[in-house]
């Protein structure tokens, strides 16, 4: 290991960044392929409704979201406990 360079903390980051950066895109992608299959506009499933299909891409909708929201949380953690004294998500109190 490096004393200029964190190779372990930098293939953590580069881990991390390709997981959530394709893997919520690709979540919400799946999610809008089941909600198709479920409202029956999808080829082999001409005209047929599946609402447990459906309720599956809204979860997976919902779990995008989450994912979104809670990083956004994240990122604004300092700022959000300073302005409100909620400490979220480790935010220290100072």
């Amino acid at each position: 290991m490096s004393d200029w360079f964190n190779y372990i903390a930098a293939l953590k980051i580069l881990a991390v960044g390709l997981l959530i950066g394709a893997g919520l895109p690709a979540l919400f992608a799946i999610g809008v392929r089941l909600n198709a299959e479920g409202a029956g506009a999808t080829e082999h499933a001409a005209s047929q409704r599946h609402p447990l299909i459906t309720a599956l891409s809204w979860v997976i909708f919902a779990l995008v979201v989450v994912a979104a929201v809670v990083g956004v949380l994240f990122i604004a953690r300092d700022f959000i406990a300073h302005q409100t004294g909620l400490y979220l998500l480790g935010a220290q109190p100072t």
